[in-house]
């Protein structure tokens, strides 16, 4: 069965750990039927705050949870009044589920095109991070472990 391996940085895996963010937001979507599994590979660098609940040389470049994507969100610009772009997110009203993005970065991030908003749940953090090579993906007809972190996100095997 496939899931997705995402790559998130400390910062913002720190806000999902806490349950503060809730939405991811992506340019693109895994082509999988909604509720997939998703694993969380903390990409490296520090951690942005003091009281974190990942430690820098244990957590950075390790799988530290995963989640089920119950429902990805179309994000489609609108620019309904002149000089004013009003971002218009299909199905899914805008600061209800939280993105930790301001209206500004979400804009920028976006850069005028249509993303996603992946809905977390079910999270579960890891007591001890898995390491990429425990993970693989298809290749040639069989599976092949994960040598590196996607960009964004890539197909995986469930992993046991």
């Amino acid at each position: 069965m496939q899931a997705v391996l995402i790559s998130i940085q400390p910062g913002w895996c720190e806000l999902i750990a806490s349950g503060k963010k809730t939405v991811e937001v992506r340019k693109t979507r895994p082509k999988l039927e909604t509720p997939f599994k998703c694993y969380i590979y903390m990409t490296k660098g520090k951690p942005i705050f003091e009281q974190s609940a990942f430690s820098e040389d244990i957590s950075n470049g390790k799988v530290i949870g995963e989640f089920v994507c119950d429902k990805i969100y179309d994000i489609t610009p609108h620019f309904d009044t002149p000089t004013f772009p009003n971002q218009y997110i299909c199905g899914w009203d805008y600061g209800k589920e939280f993105d930790c993005l301001s209206f500004e970065e979400l804009t920028s991030y976006l850069n005028g095109k249509n993303g996603y908003a992946w809905r977390i749940t079910d999270l579960k953090i890891y007591d001890k991070p898995r390491e990429l090579s425990e993970f693989s993906k298809y290749g040639f007809g069989h599976p092949v472990p994960l040598k590196r972190p996607p960009q964004s996100w890539m197909y995986v095997e469930v992993a046991e």
